[in-house]
């Protein structure tokens, strides 16, 4: 059974969960949200409803019979597995178990006989090989899956509207635009930058795009944003003081997070390369996914077409790939790769490219 994230805040609300549900998805800030929802309407006094533990260390035998794991009061027990992917046999089989007993309450008479009963709940990212495993093992065993579904482009439009009239400020187009393109739709990101821009902003309710640059100068986020614009508008001296900006922040996260950024512009340029003179702009714009920002298709992008023709920018994701590889494996000199890519040490290919090589 499949049910959308809607659909599980209402089930949780109303306390109706089933004995297992697998939510699996790349958004980071959905599940987060979860988490949240589930703390608040079972953690109850000394959170005795509500447990969270790595998948790595759950212990099969005791997930029914330990007294650690069950709640006080005969109220329902939810325990979350965070990494679910990383699950073993015997404790999918232990889980198999908890799958088979319903989660609800009995009525004998007019009085509720509460059970205590097991509501165990697996978190899992997406596009993982073990995760693509999982999702195959909870649809056999007839698991309530909750796919978290990253928004679509247009969708974040009206979520950052929302969330910030939530919070008491009005965004206006230009604003919009520059926050989902700063964190390339991260909502995570987007949730952070909402908060410091509440907490900082003056007494209005409107809020410009020059208030959140300002605001937002000094971030991870813009950092990484800035470097990335600096590298593809070719600015050698921009590119290298924000790429080491960022990496004061985090070293591994930033130089994952500039590479993750730099393919991502790479890989639409390349799509921009394919597409150009073939679909009309509104057709590109729909194939690109870009959403509001459709003007990049007449300001920006030609510009960095220009600059970044397909075969530069098959051997930049190439480069980018064997730092990717570096820094999830032995880290060894990933920082030194990164700023070679970035600020464009390498020896040029020919003497004609001597002042165009960014490679």
């Amino acid at each position: 059974m499949h049910i959308t994230r809607q659909e599980l805040a209402k089930r949780i609300k109303a306390r109706d969960l089933p004995a297992a549900l697998l939510c699996y998805g790349e958004e980071a800030f959905f599940h987060e949200e979860i988490l949240t929802a589930l703390r608040a309407n079972y953690g109850g006094a000394g959170s005795w409803g509500y447990e969270v533990v790595d998948a790595a260390l759950l212990d099969p035998a005791q997930l029914l019979a330990s007294a650690g794991t069950l709640s006080f009061g005969g109220e329902t027990k939810v325990t979350v597995l965070r990494s679910a992917h990383k699950l073993k046999k015997d404790q999918l089989q232990a889980l198999e178990r908890v799958a088979a007993h319903p989660a609800k309450e009995r009525e004998v008479s007019r009085e509720a006989l509460r059970e205590v009963l097991r509501v165990v709940v697996l978190m899992a990212e997406k596009d993982l090989k073990s995760s693509d495993n999982l999702l195959k093992w909870a649809k056999k065993q007839k698991v309530t899956i909750c796919q978290l579904t990253s928004p679509k482009p247009r969708e974040l439009w009206t979520w950052l509207k929302k969330q910030a009239s939530a919070k008491g400020f009005s965004l206006d187009k230009a604003t919009i635009d520059f926050m989902i393109d700063l964190s390339a739709g991260n909502l995570m990101a987007l949730a952070q930058m909402l908060t410091k821009i509440d907490l900082y902003r003056g007494e209005g309710d409107r809020v410009g795009l020059k208030d959140v640059e300002d605001l937002l100068h000094d971030s991870f986020e813009k950092g990484v944003y800035d470097c990335v614009r600096a590298v593809f508008a070719r600015d050698r001296d921009r590119a290298s003081r924000e790429l080491h900006r960022v990496l004061r922040f985090d070293l591994t996260q930033g130089i994952i997070q500039i590479v993750r950024a730099l393919s991502r512009e790479a890989f639409t340029l390349l799509k921009y390369h394919e597409l150009k003179g073939r679909v009309p702009s509104e057709e590109m714009a729909k194939e690109l996914r870009l959403g509001s920002r459709r003007w990049l298709l007449s300001k920006e992008y030609p510009e960095r077409a220009r600059r970044w023709p397909a075969e530069r920018l098959h051997r930049f994701l190439m480069r980018l790939a064997e730092v990717d590889l570096a820094v999830r494996t032995t880290g060894r000199d990933a920082e030194a790769m990164l700023e070679q890519v970035v600020i464009g040490n390498l020896a040029p290919t020919s003497v004609e490219e001597f002042d165009e090589v960014f490679l």
